[in-house]
């Protein structure tokens, strides 16, 4: 069945239609162009619009790293001082090491000993052993201008000691000498104990 096409327009009133790709642009409707142009807008405001995003999206994964950065530092300043307190303690060990290899020596029960037989007014300032030999540096202070008899009431208490008495040959005074302070009198006192070898 053939259809037939009629055209009721006078021919000098039709409108070209034209080839859009022989003539371009110029033959294309208006409303086709600016439909094109409002398209392309759109388009491009779409882009806009997702970079937008994009950028939002990048500054706040920005700002949760860097929270979690902070939050990190906090925990290495964290770490870093228990890792400082725990090289202080092992340099304090090893410096023990040299006391705590003594075989045969009960020293919390010596500690002990030393500490209870302290009177008022004396301290102690080095508690050495090396070579089966403990050397004892300590200082006596006293406004009765007594600090030579609180010295030797330490020595007479500490000799009596138990541990003392069993582990040790004797407690002997190497040096005591008086030293002026502005205000007090100070005496200072060297003590040594030879440890006991063999049963």
């Amino acid at each position: 069945m053939n259809m037939i096409k009629t055209n009721f327009i006078p021919e000098n009133l039709r409108k070209d239609r034209g080839d859009i790709f022989q003539d371009g642009f110029a033959q294309v409707p208006q409303e086709v162009s600016a439909g094109i142009i409002i398209a392309g807008i759109g388009v491009l405001f779409l882009i806009h619009v997702l970079l937008g995003l994009v950028a939002v999206f990048k500054v706040a994964h920005h700002q949760v790293l860097l929270v979690h950065w902070n939050s990190l530092a906090t925990d290495k300043k964290a770490l870093d001082t228990v890792t400082q307190e725990t090289q202080a303690l092992q340099k304090k060990m090893f410096s023990l090491k040299p006391i705590t290899a003594a075989r045969g020596i009960m020293w919390g029960e010596l500690l002990n000993e030393i500490s209870d037989s302290l009177p008022k007014g004396v301290w102690l300032r080095e508690l050495h052993y090396d070579k089966d030999q403990l050397t004892i540096k300590g200082s006596a202070v006293s406004k009765m201008n007594d600090e030579v008899i609180l010295a030797g009431n330490f020595v007479s208490a500490l000799k009596e000691q138990p541990v003392m008495k069993e582990q040790f040959t004797g407690l002997q005074v190497e040096s005591i000498s008086r030293r002026e302070n502005a205000a007090l009198s100070i005496v200072d006192f060297l003590l040594k104990a030879k440890q006991k070898v063999g049963p």
